[in-house]
């Protein structure tokens, strides 16, 4: 029996965060477009967004300069994104826990993941939380994603729970990219070298 992802529409990003906002993970989107009609998977793992994936996120402040995650797409629905453990904000240094969450099929090549992340001071207390709705996606080959920040949207949470803001979709800013992994090949760019590989 085919199970049944649904398409939703939410959207994008944050002032503390980006995909990867100190782990802030993947602020990703596909561009902009209508709600979806239902598409059916008999299994995620046929999706080509399924995977572990290198990123190229965007950090809490929007003028510093992009840097590496790694995003995993479980075939159960299941995603990790994991960055950092420190990014520097508006508020100066925070901590940030990798982001945790759930994906679905929202078209053939785009998925929908909702994942929260925990934040901290120096000291240990709790700063609240970022929850952020992505929509990546993948090339027609499905080997790299990307995401513009057309349906992006981030909420930011204080201790309590308590909704504090939420940044809706926006356009012409960085993209998040991403290039899919497999054994030899960690997903890095071309043209940046291996660390175990010496210079010539």
């Amino acid at each position: 029996m085919k199970q049944l992802h649904t398409a939703v529409t939410v959207s994008r990003r944050t002032a503390l965060a980006g995909f990867g906002a100190g782990g802030l993970g993947l602020a990703l989107a596909a561009p902009s477009r209508t709600v979806a009609a239902p598409v059916y998977f008999a299994d995620l793992a046929d999706h080509p967004m399924a995977g572990t994936w290198q990123v190229l996120a965007n950090p809490m402040l929007p003028d510093a300069p992009q840097f590496p995650n790694v995003a995993r797409l479980g075939a159960d629905g299941s995603v990790l994104l994991v960055g950092p453990l420190s990014d520097v904000g508006p508020q100066g240094v925070v901590f940030t826990s990798s982001l945790m969450g759930t994906w679905e099929a929202d078209d053939e090549r785009t998925a929908h993941f909702t994942a929260t992340q925990i934040l901290s001071d120096a000291n240990g207390a709790s700063l609240g939380t970022v929850t952020v709705d992505g929509y990546p996606m993948a090339s027609e080959d499905g080997q790299t994603f990307i995401d513009d920040g057309a349906r992006v949207t981030v909420t930011i949470r204080d201790a309590t729970g308590a909704v504090l803001q939420t940044i809706p979709p926006t356009t012409g800013g960085r993209p998040v990219t991403g290039t899919k992994m497999s054994p030899g090949n960690p997903g890095f760019p071309e043209g940046t070298p291996d660390a175990g590989t010496p210079a010539s």
